[in-house]
């Protein structure tokens, strides 16, 4: 049980393959039956391996049932396992066994219970299965259906019986001052739209990956001592949640973690049904509410996501400057603020970075590995570039930057495949005036250096986005403005012919060939590649600057082809600089994006503010059609707060044999010295494996339990 509900914890995803036991190599041959297996291929010949141990296929000289040919009944001709069809209904804290025995049929008709049968569940993670024993308890946690085998050696082989187990998990969850009468109020809801509760999140036909943290559900219509009860349910699990109105209630409930877990694989390919109902207690009425659905994808979304936490204050920037120095400062209100970080599966940002040098770091990018972050510094205005190792501690001030900070500036960034090269666009340097355009600069990362490369580089462009596979560098050229306000633009391509070779550009895609869409305008921003490198997605609207124009999403083939907006992820015109999730999970792509729609309600959710939402996009859609799903805002973020441009990269952490000073830095937890008395990131020993949501470097790293593999630097498992 202990092993199971590590196996099932959030933080981490990772796809769990029923084959993966099969993968292990031939075992030495064993000499008893009893050893440990993964797979009947481990076992000696005659041997079948039964939940994780070898049990003989024939009988051991005397002790079977049938070996013995003058025995009163004969011999053993069938088996037959009971209870035949079993349901059993469980929670976290009723977890009721199931006994499991197998009847044994002899040549005269007699029957008897078989003392030495073994058995063998098909899912493992619905509970635990006595070997020996036939004793079933559910961990109260998962559901679903299954098939459990029972079966006896005899001197011709086994004789094997099996039936389906049914495994319900039904949890009731009541708040604070809830009457005992509760669940007969909401016996007979009624029909009365505009008394229900509504739900304003989750949106209706949500698509989330499994590891998503849990959604706060939330309504708008309530008073003083009403009653809620909210209903999540699948063919094999309901939560349901009972919760009263009092002073300061805000018209919501949070999932808790077991619950949401146990929604998310059970039934996997069934969507929840969400329902609020309402007992009004003015009327002393319950009015049933409009039942929504989410789909929990078999996918799971690794990794960490990077945003810029926007703040307002009064500060001092540049207005001239002579050289580096500045000689005239203003004084004023600017978006300052900082990158936070939101680890999978969490539920809170992270402050990684607080003292950014000159108040301020944005118009950030993060390399592919997950590694680096490159960023420009200062409030309101560019001051300067800074690179930052994200597996150091960055919470100095300021923090440490790998290139002098006064070196190098620029605006957009964004990394080569190999993280080699980053490419970046420049302004003239201090200047208010927003009509210089950007110019394309090549910068080695780790010195900052400008690198020359050969080729004519675009000029008047913004929003640099390097293709995964290295080979073009999609653009806004034609900008009508520095990237943040531009209000025309049309993507195009650089090719990319090897290191610091460039070839010819052009233009894919005319910021005016959607003029007369909804919301109208010339200016095509922020294009982001797939990662498989096929397809683009932009955002088109009226300007690129989310406060004060509009835009919404559109997804195209890498050539240009086959536009198509994103309507489901983004209706409406308040939706910008979308950017692809660096892994495709369930037959999807991920992409976040900013918008400006409502989350949630006034009292706990966001109105008024700009935050980031997250789509699945359809891998291999036909390309007429819109691939896209219903988004689902990204837990963690503070909801009263401004939040834009959001990178997701790979959990950062240094790789085996890299340099290291402490083991947190290391994938595999061990900063060790090596034959040179060098300290590098070394595996851990066996005996110090790494558990669930921790980093790793490879499948080894990972602790032996439930089947989970390191992906994407983290030991996670996802039951699909």
């Amino acid at each position: 049980m202990k092993s199971f509900l590590r196996a099932l914890r959030w933080n981490v995803p990772v796809v769990f393959l029923a084959t993966l036991a099969a993968c292990s190599s031939k075992a030495p041959p064993r000499a008893q039956p009893g050893a440990e297996c993964k797979a009947s291929r481990d076992c000696d010949d005659g041997e079948t391996c039964i939940q994780g141990e070898c049990v003989s296929d024939e009988g051991d000289g005397g002790t079977m049932p049938d070996m013995d040919s003058g025995a009163a009944h004969g011999r053993l001709v069938s088996v037959q396992i009971e209870p035949q069809n079993p349901v059993v209904v469980a929670d976290a804290n009723t977890r009721p066994t199931v006994q499991f025995k197998l009847i044994g049929t002899y040549q005269d008709d007699y029957e008897a219970e078989l003392e030495n049968a073994v058995f063998d569940i098909e899912n493992p993670f619905l509970g635990d299965l006595g070997l020996r024993s036939g004793a079933f308890k559910p961990t109260g946690v998962l559901g679903g259906e299954t098939k459990v085998t029972g079966s006896v050696a005899t001197s011709s082989g086994r004789l094997a019986s099996e039936t389906s187990l049914e495994v319900r998990i039904e949890t009731v969850i009541t708040g604070d001052g809830v009457p005992a009468d509760v669940a007969t109020r909401f016996a007979s809801p009624v029909e009365n739209a505009p008394l229900s509760a509504n739900v304003l999140y989750p949106l209706d036909g949500v698509v989330m990956p499994q590891n998503v943290f849990p959604v706060d559900v939330q309504w708008e219509r309530g008073t003083i001592n009403d009653l809620f009860r909210v209903t999540l349910a699948k063919s094999h699990v309901s939560i349901v949640a009972y919760s009263l109105f009092v002073s300061g209630f805000t018209k919501h409930w949070q999932v808790d973690e077991d619950s949401w877990r146990g929604l998310a694989q059970t039934d996997p390919d069934e969507p929840i049904v969400l329902t609020v109902d309402r007992w009004v207690s003015a009327t002393q009425t319950a009015v049933s509410g409009t039942p929504i659905t989410m789909t929990l994808a078999k996918a799971a979304i690794t990794g960490s996501v990077y945003y810029w936490n926007i703040r307002t204050t009064a500060t001092q920037t540049c207005a001239i400057w002579l050289g580096p120095t500045c000689i005239w400062w203003v004084t004023g209100n600017a978006d300052t603020g900082r990158i936070v970080r939101i680890d999978d599966g969490t539920g809170r940002p992270s402050d990684f970075m607080p003292n950014p040098a000159h108040g301020c770091a944005g118009c950030h990018s993060v390399s592919p590995s997950g590694r680096y972050m490159a960023a420009d510094l200062g409030g309101g205005i560019n001051v300067a570039g800074g690179m930052f190792d994200l597996t150091t501690d960055l919470t100095g001030n300021p923090p440490p930057s790998s290139i002098p900070l006064d070196s190098t500036y620029w605006w957009f960034s964004t990394w080569n495949p190999d993280e080699t090269r980053l490419a970046v666009t420049r302004n003239e340097r201090g200047a208010y005036d927003p009509s210089p355009r950007g110019a394309l600069d090549f910068v080695n990362p780790m010195t900052g250096v400008q690198v020359p490369v050969t080729g004519v580089l675009p000029t008047n462009m913004t929003h640099p986005a390097w293709s995964p596979d290295g080979t073009q560098i999609a653009f806004v050229a034609n900008a009508g403005s520095w990237g943040g306000e531009n209000v025309s633009g049309d993507i195009s391509l650089l090719e990319v012919l090897g290191t610091d070779m460039m070839g010819g550009t052009s233009v894919i895609h005319e910021g005016s060939a959607l003029s007369g869409d909804t919301p109208g305008g010339n200016a095509d921003s922020y294009p982001t590649w797939s990662p498989d490198s096929a397809h683009i997605v932009f955002a088109h609207g009226t300007g690129s600057r989310s406060d004060d124009k509009q835009a919404a999403l559109y997804i195209m083939d890498r050539d240009g082809q086959n536009v198509v907006r994103l309507e489901k992820a983004s209706p409406g015109t308040n939706n910008f600089q979308p950017n692809f999730s660096p892994f495709t999970g369930g037959g999807y792509y991920w992409v976040s994006f900013l918008s400006k729609r409502a989350y949630g309600n006034v009292e706990v959710g966001s109105r008024n503010y700009q935050q980031v939402w997250v789509a699945a996009i359809k891998v291999g859609a036909d390309p007429e059609d819109d691939p896209s799903e219903v988004p689902y805002w990204l837990p963690g973020q503070v909801p009263n707060t401004r939040n834009i441009s959001a990178f997701w990269a790979p959990r950062a952490c240094r790789q085996d044999g890299e340099s290291c000073s402490v083991g947190a830095e290391c994938c595999g937890g061990e900063c060790t010295k090596n034959g040179d008395d060098e300290l590098v990131c070394t595996p851990p020993p066996p005996e110090r494996c790494r558990e669930y949501n921790e980093t790793c470097s490879s499948n080894a790293d990972c602790c032996d339990s439930a089947g989970i593999s390191c992906i994407n630097n983290v030991c996670s498992s996802l039951l699909l």
